[in-house]
Parts: C-alpha cells; structure tokens; sequence
C-alpha cells in the first residue's frame, strides 16, 4: 500500500512538474515574441481604423487589442507635399522598370467581373504594373536596389530612400535591416489584390504607404487559391469570411505595418470593389465621385463607372479615386542581444 501512494504521488508531481515547464515554456516564448517584435502598443489608431467585417445584418466591429493579428496603422505618414514629389518619383522608377503582373490573368479577372455593368467593364480595366528589386518576371528588369541579403539602400532615389529612413527611424517600431522595396501602380479603381502573403523572405516586417487614394485593406484566413477563385460578386458585398475578415481603412498617405499573425499567417488583400449597381440593390446611398486631387493622372467621371470600397460593411462605401499607387517596405526582424 505504501508503494501504491507513493507511485501515486510521484506521479502526481511528474504531471505538475510537466505543467509548469509546459507554462515556463509559454511565457518564454511570449517574451521572446516581445522581444522579437518590440513595436508600440496597439491603441487609438488601431481601433479607429480597424473593423471586423459584418455578416449580413449585423454592425461591423472595433478590433480589440487582443484580437489584434499584428497590424498597426500610422495616418498622415507623409503629408501633400511630400506625397506630390514621391509620387513624380515613383512614375519615373515604373516607367523605367514596372512590368504588368496581370497579363496571363487578364482573361480570368474580366470573365470574374462579368456581374458588373458594360459601363463599369469598360471603365475599370483590368490592370497592375509592379517595380521591384525582386527578381519575379524574365522580361521584367530589376531595380538597381536588388533584394533580400543583397538589398542596398543607396541605390534608391531620394524619396524612396527619405522614407525608409523615416520608417526605420520611428520609435513605434523595432525593426532590422531593410530587405525590400516594391511599387505596384493601379488605375481605373482597379484596386484588386486578392489574400495572400508576402514572401517570408522578404522579412518579419512589411509596410504598405499608400498613395493617390484611399483604400480599404483586408486581412483574412482565406488565401490562395481559394481567394483568387472565389465568386467576386459575393466577395465585393461579403468579403471572403464575413464576421471574421479584419478591414483596415488605409487613407491616402497612411502607412499600414503588419508583422506577428498579420504578416506570416493572415492573408492580406483589396477586394475588388462595389458597383453603384450593386450599392443601390442593398439599399445604400451611392457617394459622388471624388473629386480628382491634384496629384492624379485621371479623374472619375460619374458614380456609375466607378468601383467602391467599404469599410466594415457595405453601408460605409468608400470612393476610391481612379489612381493608386503603394509602396511596400520590408524590414528583418531586429536584432536583440540574449537575455539568457
């Protein structure tokens, strides 16, 4: 009997024992996790400008810190002036070295678009040219900055080079080396990006500075090839995951960071976008078009012609102005001594 307890308690202490290594492993990794990603806090920002989509009938939600996937929001990151002479640069970086990301889709994205009017079809081409360092297409040609390991920073012209510098100098981030720079350029209000994630490769911390245009950016548990085959007439009224998706209001000159969850396991993307048609079929008033800022190469015409974004459901549409153009910048992790 005497052998009997003691077995018991013996056993007893190897379970506690295995619970507490089992806790002590948790908070140590949770602590490295903060080390690793020692950005600020979530708050005012984030819960401005973050909605957990709506399932049809209900209100689109704040985004709690601790339901946070790692997105954080900066508005106003650069101001008119700023963006005036960024976006002059970044027109020259394309013409010289942007290359169309869309041509062997082109087919797949009009037949997906075949719900909206022959009026909107014809406005909102189907487009996307894309500047990067990143060797990604054979007829493409590399930008001088190269990527990754090689990346080198003085090789970007001025603007480009300011604010990277402005990224990595802020105190609200933690970040490592410079890995990546890319430009992707859209018109027409073609601002379709489906779910997906950013080559891991690029580095623990991706940026988005947005330009020209207001948008909204969405993360979501659906990805490729889900996300690319999925009926779009759904999605520009639903989103991919309705009451799950997390949308991000990304105004013009806002910066959107995402790292943790939000850049390794969530999928980021723009939906297509919502017809005026399809506005008026849910009962929502369509906005006027925006008028054109003086930055921009095009101008709407009328509400009809154009595509929308919503922020959180289908009753908040956005105007989307007919130019977007986005500068993606990746960071590595920083580098923080041992604690042990």
């Amino acid at each position: 009997m005497f052998t009997v307890e003691v077995s018991k308690e013996l056993g007893a202490a190897a379970r506690a024992l295995a619970r507490y290594v089992d806790d002590l492993e948790t908070e140590l990794a949770a602590a490295d996790a903060t080390a690793r990603h020692h950005h600020r806090p979530f708050g005012e920002h984030e819960r401005t400008f973050l909605r957990r989509t709506a399932a049809r009938g209900e209100a689109p939600k704040v985004v709690a810190a601790r339901e946070n996937p790692g997105v954080r929001v900066v508005p106003a990151f650069v101001d008119d002036e700023e963006a005036r002479n960024l976006v002059a640069e970044l027109r020259g970086v394309v013409a010289q070295y942007g290359a169309s990301h869309v041509e062997n889709s082109r087919g797949f994205f009009e037949h997906q678009m075949s719900h909206l009017s022959a009026r909107v079809r014809a406005d909102c081409r189907v487009n996307m040219l894309r500047a990067t360092g990143r060797p990604e297409l054979e007829t493409q040609p590399v930008c001088p900055w190269r990527y990754g390991d090689d990346f080198d920073a003085a090789a970007l012209p001025p603007g480009l080079r300011r604010f990277a510098d402005k990224i990595a100098a802020s105190p609200d981030f933690s970040l490592g080396p410079l890995r990546d720079v890319t430009i992707n350029a859209r018109k027409s209000t073609f601002f379709r990006l489906d779910p997906h994630v950013d080559p891991l490769d690029d580095g623990e911390n991706v940026f988005i500075l947005g330009l020209l245009s207001d948008t909204v950016l969405t993360f979501s548990r659906v990805g490729p090839p889900l996300s690319t085959v999925a009926d779009q007439r759904y999605v520009s009224v639903d989103s991919w995951a309705p009451g799950e998706d997390i949308d991000v209001l990304a105004l013009a000159g806002s910066l959107v960071h995402m790292s943790g969850d939000a850049r390794s396991t969530w999928n980021h993307g723009i939906r297509l976008g919502v017809s005026a048609d399809q506005l008026r079929d849910l009962g929502v008033s369509v906005p006027p078009p925006p008028p054109p800022p003086p930055l921009s190469d095009s101008s709407s015409s009328s509400s009809d012609a154009l595509l929308f974004d919503w922020f959180g459901a289908p009753l908040h549409p956005l105007p989307r102005q007919p130019e977007r153009i986005s500068v993606v910048y990746a960071f590595a992790a920083a580098r923080h001594p041992s604690r042990f």
